[in-house]
């Protein structure tokens, strides 16, 4: 009977193991091509766009980056696996830019290069293209239909 059990309980915890590391590596966003991986707000009021989130959805943000003067707060899964998107405030230099408040969705790519050549040949006007940092290359269009989108590959040595 307590061998049963042991097994049962052995079992029952490979199984976990199995599903936790299935979900970890096979459902990575992060890893996979076309997947939606990242989402950018550009905010006139991070801290307004943040509050609502937080209140109507229960969001939170895990950690704030401030980079040469840019207010940048990453939120993580609710399940804790993955950050997934990113609030940005408008700084002056985007206002000079005359940026407005929108979100950008990110895909995955296994080869950032091949990508953006494919995107520019099917008539995609480059917005930012081949940005390399934090391990990652990634740039943002405008796709036809006028669409902003973005392409990553993650894993990139700077």
């Amino acid at each position: 009977m307590k061998k049963a059990l042991f097994i049962s309980v052995l079992a029952i915890s490979l199984l976990l193991n199995a599903a936790t590391a299935y979900i970890i590596f096979a459902k990575n966003p992060m890893m996979v091509q076309g997947d939606k991986s990242w989402v950018d707000m550009y905010t006139n009021d991070a801290n307004a766009t943040e509050k609502f989130l937080n209140e109507n959805l229960g969001i939170k943000v895990v950690k704030n980056v401030n980079d040469n003067g840019m207010d940048y707060r990453i939120i993580q899964a609710k399940d804790g696996m993955f950050p997934y998107a990113g609030v940005m405030q408008i700084c002056d230099k985007m206002k000079k830019q005359n940026i407005q408040p929108h979100s950008t969705v990110y895909f995955t790519v296994k080869n950032y290069d091949e990508m953006s050549k494919q995107f520019k040949a099917n008539g995609a006007k480059v917005l930012l293209d081949g940005q390399v940092t934090q391990g990652m290359k990634f740039g943002f269009f405008i796709i036809p239909g006028g669409v902003e989108v973005g392409i990553v590959q993650y894993g990139v040595k700077e």
